[in-house]
């Protein structure tokens, strides 16, 4: 059987609610350090583990924050979700992951979210409306949210933080056009083109603002063998674009190894950048570029905001938009540019 509170205060000839304020951390301070030490010390050798679910009916609160995310199977989510882990963990609370498949999916197959939490962290949700409908009970509705992420601007009133990926974007494009390239294609999901969301309408007035026409290079699978025999098939059809902006740094990875398949060579015939800044991205022969996101300023901002919003509802929101990072490689400057890559510490 489980040790309870009472256990532990008969032991050491304690009250009941005494050991509970030291275990729960409510008005502790109120209890000598040498009762606290003797309380910590039992609990321990007893094997105590407090019970959450009667300590949230006792405080209202569950000290577990949610982390809705559309999937974990992508490496920069992942990354983003261990961030925000390690980010609540370090005050004291749990995380629990919520896959919620609401990109490219469509509202009637996106999952719902029935649990109490005292905290949401919604990343890239859907619109807003779409979004609530999710939130299945009211009291749901209610509970503090912030929004984080590096969709288009956020078209929601309350607490967010989000990287600008729009002017990344067009900072990836004005980039390959000043190192001559003049057929600039993206590399992105057929669903996100179809959909109009992602960084599609920021390359598309890139380009057309470099006096070029825009080329897509649709993928119908996000399986990186798919976009790899995809992106053999478009340069076998179309010849090898100039300059290839990727949705992803795994779609740029992708992208560069069906390339090579065709003994294209980067950068030399080619110029390829991803989107995200996952780190491996540095370890390829060429380096790959990327338009890199900062991902622990971004999970640290949103978990201050959600605390602050937690400790007081009535507070103004706070919108934080954080700057995108360009981090050029070999694979997207020619050696003959006077801008050539030389290499990183």
């Amino acid at each position: 059987m489980a040790t309870t509170v009472h256990d532990i205060a008969k032991e050491l000839n304690l009250s009941a609610m005494t050991v509970s304020r030291v275990l729960n951390g409510s008005d502790s301070k109120a209890v000598a350090i040498k009762t606290r030490d003797r309380v910590l010390q039992m609990a321990d050798q007893m094997g105590y583990r407090p019970n959450r679910h009667a300590r949230a009916l006792v405080t209202g609160r569950t000290n577990t924050i949610a982390l809705c995310i559309d999937h974990l199977n992508s490496s920069i989510y992942a990354q983003l979700a261990h961030e925000c882990q390690v980010a609540i963990q370090r005050a004291g609370l749990q995380l629990t992951f919520c896959e919620m498949n609401w990109h490219f999916s469509g509202p009637d197959n996106y999952s719902r979210y029935e649990w109490a939490v005292d905290g949401i962290l919604a990343v890239d949700p859907p619109p807003i409306e779409e979004l609530t409908s999710l939130l299945v009970e009211q009291s749901l509705q209610a509970i503090p949210r912030v929004h984080l992420g590096s969709g288009e601007p956020v078209k929601w009133a309350g607490d967010y933080v989000r990287v600008d990926m729009q002017e990344g974007t067009r900072a990836a494009v004005r980039h390959l056009a000043q190192q001559g390239c003049r057929r600039i294609a993206y590399a992105l999901p057929t669903a996100a083109n179809q959909a109009g969301i992602g960084n599609y309408a920021s390359f598309t007035e890139a380009v057309l603002l470099e006096g070029l026409i825009p080329e897509y290079i649709l993928h119908d699978k996000w399986d990186l063998t798919d976009i790899r025999s995809t992106t053999r098939a478009y340069a076998l059809a179309h010849g090898v674009p100039d300059g290839i902006y990727s949705f992803s740094d795994e779609f740029a990875i992708a992208t560069f190894r069906g390339l090579r398949d065709l003994n294209v060579k980067v950068p030399e015939d080619t110029l390829i950048i991803g989107c995200e800044g996952n780190e491996f991205m540095g370890y390829f022969d060429p380096p790959l570029s990327t338009v890199a996101m900062p991902i622990p300023s971004l999970a640290q901002e949103a978990w201050r905001l959600l605390q602050r919003r937690i400790k007081d509802t009535s507070l103004p929101p706070e919108q934080i938009t954080l700057p995108y990072d360009f981090q050029q490689r070999q694979s997207s400057t020619p050696a003959s540019s006077p801008h050539s890559y030389v290499g990183e510490d």
